[in-house]
């Protein structure tokens, strides 16, 4: 399914589903999605949402919360701590950052982890297709945002999205 949603994104220019809704809300309900993963394994959860009405297109935004969250869970040790933070941006746009303590990544690895099929840590290929952080590149590209990660193997990693304000104008 992965490989069929990034094919549709590629062919996809802009955002189609553009409304207005609460960002933190929507980034509570992809936590939920997940419990099944976060409560049997355990981790932590350090949650700090910022009350943030955005206007963009929630279900691309969904599926980048889901794919950067999952992974979080997924590359963290049971015991663990995910750290989930909204925030405004001074612009009017928002700030998210999804971290983890988990394995982390070595620089070689930062340099390619958004590219189709690339799996850095092959001790979890059993659990992915290399097609998720792709499709997060892709989502922030078509909503003009911006992605960046930070991160120490061994000691976890931290992906920071931004987005822009948008404007109430309908494409």
């Amino acid at each position: 399914s992965n490989l069929l949603r990034l094919s549709r994104l590629e062919n996809q220019s802009a955002a189609e589903n553009v409304i207005n809704f609460s960002l933190d809300e929507q980034l509570r309900r992809c936590i939920l999605l997940l419990e099944g993963q976060w409560s049997t394994k355990p981790v932590e959860l350090d949650i700090q949402l910022d009350r943030i009405d955005y206007r963009g297109d929630i279900e691309l935004l969904q599926q980048l919360w889901l794919n950067l969250l999952s992974n979080a869970i997924k590359f963290t040790d049971p015991g663990g701590n995910v750290g989930i933070k909204l925030r405004g941006t001074p612009e009017g746009g928002a700030r998210v950052e999804i971290s983890d303590d988990g394995v982390g990544m070595s620089p070689e690895t930062q340099k390619r982890v958004f590219e189709k099929f690339y799996q850095g840590d092959s001790s979890h290929a059993t659990q992915g297709n290399g097609l998720g952080l792709a499709l997060v590149r892709r989502v922030v590209d078509i909503v003009g945002g911006e992605i960046a990660v930070k991160s120490t193997l061994g000691k976890g990693s931290t992906f920071s999205v931004v987005l822009r304000a948008e404007t109430n104008e309908t494409p």
